[in-house]
């Protein structure tokens, strides 16, 4: 044989010792239609994947070529984004960013190779359609590793509401209590008083902090592979591997066993050194592999909300139930950031009425509410970056307005935001810092990334990270992509109000089937969405109320208040929001006897006060405040006071007693309209 045909013989062979081995090919086809559900004992409208909520587990195997084919039957677009695994960016799913969307009565076949095994899931990335049922769970096996337990279940946790995910959005957007009241969350002095938390609530309102709360909504459901209970066959000794996947839109959940601990192997689908944890808070979007072991018995494995509004379990064995214990409740009055919510209280042991062997030790995770479990977590293999690589070094804050239901990243929301530019071969690291007071589960498409934490060159890798109230997370990873990726908070409402920015690398060329794509008039992933509603009061004296249509920084409103014999004050005006704390307005003041211009600023004081200065083309100045005190869950107390350089004073007080989502019994005293009585209806 020639010299050069054994070097192109040994060329080949090394070529293919390099190229991955792939095996078969798995196929599988999603149906996504609308049904009828009935999770509640109401009769409510979702969306299904092959008739069914959670979609069916997609099986695969490491080395396959996944052929899936989503079929859309809705008579609206839609898409599948496959969370957690490394794909083609054209199959990452991500509707007029990454992938086209799927539009109705269409199809389209999702092919990439399988390259990495773990416990994974996959979610429609179009509006709001997670939440009412389009999503399911991924098992993806090792090539040529056997498992590591006698059994093995899939436990897809979800959070369900009766109500539409658009009318939801709505109400948190107008800044509604409605969600703090149904969830039994809702913050009064009167409550304060109780807990000896009179001095927390008054030191958080001087620092013009919000009411503190662990979730935006107030679910009716908590659900394990779309049930509020399963029953999971085991033998006395048996090893039990549980596949945990968060796919709930809006809730993190604490995770424990009544039989013992639970060892964590695996993160995000990467397997991590055996810890042994008794307590562990899952994020949303993140899974969990923990191997747990049966004993005689029917032992319970509990998943409560992180909020303290409920729970579903699995009972895995046979025979007498043998429960968890209880979570306590968050302690919304002393939770001061840093993710650190000051609860180390000893675990409740009440198990139920029935007799329970002592659990194990907590051990580490002495804390009732713990944080998630990263500093336990250890890469089972070198996770360091090259130090020779280039290091960029990106900032990003966290923040929101619980009021306007506004999140941004670096104070700006998707559609304001120019795109994150990263460039191939560097080490990209992420410092997030969450200024809010809410947990924010951020999920980076596309990659794995290396959570920093005191494990060195072995710190765990994941797709999907929490970053706790008021604290700070450092991530990297090696950009070894192109194109652009998604980099969003997990909370789905949180997203969709605009905590989502890209993560572009530079000099890449936009694939010719997404560049179409994004000119279509549908595509809305830069659009950012109004909202319109409104109160009215009607009193014995008088009438009052508002209408209001906004997006994230553009507010038109009309308000008004009359007696009943003519007399009336209306305000038609245009908001500019820049944050919580400022906004100028201008419009037009409107009585029964003059109309005139308005140019003004409203700005938050200390205390939560609400302050408005304004001079109208009259050249007359005109001053207010307000301010409004929960005094129990249902009963609060208000009042605006004003002072013109024209009118003089003015002022109202009211007390209201809420009864509803749509509807409180109010009374008010006005300095112009005398007292009286009537209903506040909210629309």
């Amino acid at each position: 044989m020639k010299r050069q045909e054994i070097l192109t013989i040994a060329m080949l062979l090394l070529l293919a010792c390099n190229l991955p081995a792939y095996g078969g090919t798995a196929e599988y086809d999603l149906f996504i239609e609308k049904n009828i559900v009935n999770f509640t004992g109401k009769e409510v409208k979702a969306m299904t994947i092959n008739g069914s909520i959670p979609g069916p587990t997609l099986y695969l195997t490491e080395g396959d070529i996944a052929k899936i084919r989503v079929h859309n039957r809705l008579d609206e677009e839609t898409s599948i984004h496959w969370h957690g695994i490394i794909v083609p960016n054209k199959e990452d799913g991500v509707s007029y960013l990454t992938t086209p969307p799927i539009k109705p009565g269409t199809s389209r076949e999702f092919i990439f190779p399988i390259k990495q095994s773990g416990t994974y899931w996959y979610h429609s990335h179009t509006s709001l359609q997670e939440q009412i049922g389009v999503y399911g769970a991924i098992v993806i096996y090792p090539k040529g590793k056997k498992t590591r337990a006698d059994r093995e279940y899939v436990l897809a946790l979800s959070d369900w509401i009766d109500e539409d995910p658009h009318e939801v959005m709505r109400t948190l957007k107008r800044g509604s209590d409605y969600y703090m009241l149904k969830r039994g969350t809702m913050q009064s002095i009167y409550d304060a008083y109780k807990k000896g938390a009179l001095i927390d609530v008054l030191k958080r309102s001087l620092d013009r902090m919000p009411p503190m709360d662990v979730s935006d909504v107030g679910y009716d459901l908590f659900l394990l592979n779309g049930k509020k209970e399963l029953t999971l066959q085991a033998k006395p000794g048996e090893k039990i591997l549980l596949r945990i996947i968060n796919a709930a839109a809006g809730s993190y959940f604490y995770l424990q066993y009544a039989g013992g601990p639970m060892t964590v192997i695996s993160a995000d689908g990467q397997d991590v050194e055996p810890v042994d944890l008794d307590r562990i808070l899952i994020a949303i979007a993140e899974t969990y592999d923990v191997i747990v072991a049966s004993d005689k018995g029917s032992f319970e494995f509990k998943a409560t909300a992180q909020d303290g509004s409920g729970s579903t379990s699995a009972f895995i064995g046979e025979g007498e139930r043998l429960f968890a214990p209880d979570i306590p409740k968050p302690d919304l009055y002393r939770m001061h950031g840093g993710g650190h919510e000051g609860m180390n209280t000893k675990m409740d042991m009440d198990m139920k009425g029935h007799d329970m062997p002592m659990m194990h030790d907590m051990g580490k995770q002495a804390e009732a509410r713990p944080l998630p479990p990263y500093q336990y977590l250890r890469s089972v293999k070198l996770t360091a970056l090259p130090e020779l690589n280039p290091v960029r070094t990106i900032n990003l804050s966290l923040d929101g307005d619980m009021e306007r239901y506004v999140w941004t990243i670096n104070g700006k929301i998707l559609s304001e935001a120019d795109p994150i530019m990263i460039r191939r071969g560097e080490n990209v690291r992420l410092v997030f810092e969450n200024k809010s007071m809410m947990h924010h589960p951020m999920h980076l498409h596309g990659h794995f990334f290396r959570v920093l934490n005191d494990q060195g060159e072995y710190a765990p890798l994941k797709h999907t990270v929490d970053i706790p109230p008021m604290g700070k997370q450092t991530i990297e990873f090696y950009a070894g992509e192109d194109k652009d990726w998604p980099l969003h908070c997990h909370i789905l409402y949180h997203m969709k109000a605009g905590m989502f920015t890209v993560l572009s690398y530079e000099g890449s060329e936009i694939d010719p089937e997404i560049a179409e794509a994004r000119k279509d008039p549908a595509n809305n992933l830069k659009k950012d969405p109004w909202y319109f509603w409104g109160e009215a009061s009607l009193l014995t004296q008088m009438s009052e109320g508002k209408l209001l249509s906004s997006n994230t920084r553009n507010i038109f409103s009309a308000g008004w208040e009359a007696d009943w014999n003519g007399s009336y004050d209306t305000e038609i005006a245009y908001d500019r929001y820049f944050n919580r704390f400022f906004t100028v307005f201008g419009g037009v003041n409107v009585t029964d006897d003059e109309t005139r211009g308005i140019f003004g600023v409203s700005y938050l004081l200390p205390l939560n006060i609400e302050s408005r200065t304004q001079v109208d083309t009259k050249g007359d100045f005109r001053m207010g405040i307000s301010k409004k005190i929960q005094l129990t869950d249902r009963f609060s107390v208000s009042g605006d006071a004003e002072y013109d350089t024209g009118t003089q004073w003015e002022g109202i007080v009211r007390a209201e007693w809420t009864l509803n989502k749509y509807a409180s019994l109010i009374g008010a005293y006005h300095s112009d309209y005398k007292g009286g009585v009537g209903v506040t209806v909210r629309f």
